[in-house]
């Protein structure tokens, strides 16, 4: 009797009957009697109070089904069947305890209290004797049809669902070694006085049932709802940066918005239309009639539940017109090369740059930035794409072309060899004979480090010699170091290796004067 979500005061009731009616099976004395007629009149009272706080409930799904009847009138509707099965079973057993008291001996005409509270026989044999009608295997089979009921009302609420079945629980009982039925362990063997506070318990349960699935029902109302500390509006512009001749598009919305009634929005003094009204946003459409800063703002009005018509304002906005811009490009400068990562910036006017969208062979990369690498490719030529990703007010994404170029293919153009950051002119034979060959591109649009994996060097008086590494070996500087003044050092057939491998053919030759 104390299990479930009752209040601690209900709690305590049930406490006092358990242990009531537990000295009842010892003794039935009048002060006992006295205390269970006390204990009556407490959950008598306690029930008026759950009733009351009921009341309240239906009167407030009566005020939302009328404010709001697409997103209240359902839930108003079951809680109604609430009140409707509910009110059956408390009467149902309000009348059960009338005819008991009735047939056992009537009320008292002077201080209104039933006659017999001692009464057994009588009350048993309505109840739970073979003979009788027995009444509390028919008010068994109501609790469980109304517990079965309002389980379903609150749509299985896992939470619900286990303080019903707890609260109206109508299993055997078990006394000693032995399996007693609800209507036995309820009833049987209790004067009239301790029957009737059990019967007012199982009213109070009702109501407080009653209360649980109204608030239930009550939150299902407003599911779904977002609960903000602040309420702000919300403009959703497609771009803020457009030509002139075109049309400035944004969406005006709350942050939160009721799809079952649309707002009223005015902007810059006017009303917007309602088909420019869907699901709570608005679209607004300025013409960009004019060049440079365009500002606007307004006011959204939504209806809300028990708060009446709520005013929002929109924070001033600003959009910009700009006259028709073109584009000029070098065509003979749309050269991508070999051997290296092509960096490419690639933008659309009025596009967030995530929102582009590149595509074409060895093409990698995004927000603006990408490269190309066609080291791999062949052919001459090759095509780059773009495209734009954009999303609709239903939320539906799509891509629509921007346009494309194309691009030549060419390899890396000739290095220059040298020592000395020199090519040619006059160096002593020792300088010659230590210097380390290099190689780079001169005027070239690439950073591009090189490093020399073997050259040919041809010395007079002897024939040309392969070496391989960037510096000359033993053999080649004795043979420098015997050269008479004025003899000429080749180095030529120059190989070399860029960043990530890249072979770098194409050399030009080194011609030193030795002294």
């Amino acid at each position: 009797m104390a299990g479930g979500k009752l209040s601690p005061r209900q709690k305590m009731i049930n406490m006092m009957y358990l242990v009531l009616t537990a000295m009842l099976a010892l003794n039935v004395s009048k002060d006992i009697l006295k205390a269970l007629t006390k204990l009556n009149d407490s959950l008598t009272e306690t029930i008026s109070t759950v009733e009351a706080k009921n009341q309240d409930a239906y009167s407030a799904f009566v005020k939302a089904a009328a404010e709001n009847p697409e997103k209240a009138l359902e839930w108003k509707n079951k809680a109604d069947q609430v009140q409707d099965i509910s009110n059956q079973l408390f009467t149902y057993i309000a009348n059960m305890k009338d005819t008991l008291v009735a047939v056992s001996g009537g009320v008292d005409e002077e201080t209104g209290a039933p006659k017999a509270l001692d009464a057994k026989s009588d009350p048993l044999n309505y109840l739970v004797a073979e003979q009788g009608p027995k009444k509390a295997s028919e008010l068994k089979a109501k609790i469980e049809a109304y517990r079965s009921q309002m389980i379903q009302l609150a749509g299985n609420d896992a939470d619900i669902k286990a303080n019903i079945e707890s609260v109206f629980d109508t299993q055997d009982q078990k006394e000693g070694d032995k399996d007693v039925s609800w209507e036995q362990a309820s009833f049987g063997e209790y004067p009239l006085g301790a029957i009737i506070p059990f019967l007012t318990d199982i009213q109070a349960r009702v109501r407080n049932s009653e209360s649980e699935v109204l608030s239930y029902l009550s939150a299902k109302i407003g599911e779904g709802d977002v609960t903000f500390t602040t309420v702000e509006p919300m403009v959703m512009a497609k771009t803020n940066y457009i030509t002139q001749g075109d049309v400035y598009e944004a969406e005006v919305f709350l942050a939160a918005y009721d799809d079952t009634q649309e707002p009223t929005i005015v902007i810059n003094g006017e009303e917007l239309p309602v088909e420019n009204i869907k699901n709570g946003k608005g679209l607004v459409r300025i013409p960009a009639n004019s060049v440079g800063e365009q500002k606007w703002g307004g006011q959204i009005t939504i209806k809300q539940i028990g708060k009446g018509d709520m005013n929002f304002t929109i924070p001033e906005q600003s959009f910009t017109v700009a006259p028709p811009s073109v584009v000029i490009s070098p065509t003979k400068m749309n050269v991508l090369y070999r051997g290296v990562d092509n960096p490419i910036e690639i933008g659309v006017p009025g596009v967030d740059p995530s929102k582009i969208r590149v595509s074409g062979p060895g093409i990698s990369g995004s927000n603006g930035s990408y490269m190309a690498n066609v080291t791999g490719l062949k052919g001459k030529e090759v095509t780059i794409s773009v495209s734009v990703e954009e999303t609709d007010k239903d939320g539906k994404v799509s891509t629509r072309p921007a346009g494309s170029k194309q691009f030549r293919i060419k390899g890396l153009p000739p290095a220059v060899g040298t020592i000395y950051k020199r090519s040619e002119g006059l160096l002593s034979k020792s300088a010659v004979a230590n210097a380390t060959v290099e190689a780079g591109f001169e005027d070239f649009a690439f950073d591009l480090p090189l490093r020399v994996t073997s050259f040919e060097v041809a010395i007079p008086g002897s024939p040309p010699e392969r070496i391989n590494g960037n510096k000359m070996n033993s053999s080649a500087k004795t043979k420098i170091e015997r050269l008479k003044p004025g003899s000429t050092v080749s180095i030529r057939n120059i190989k070399a290796v860029g960043p990530k491998g890249v072979k770098v053919s194409r050399v030009g030759n080194i011609s030193i004067d030795v002294n």
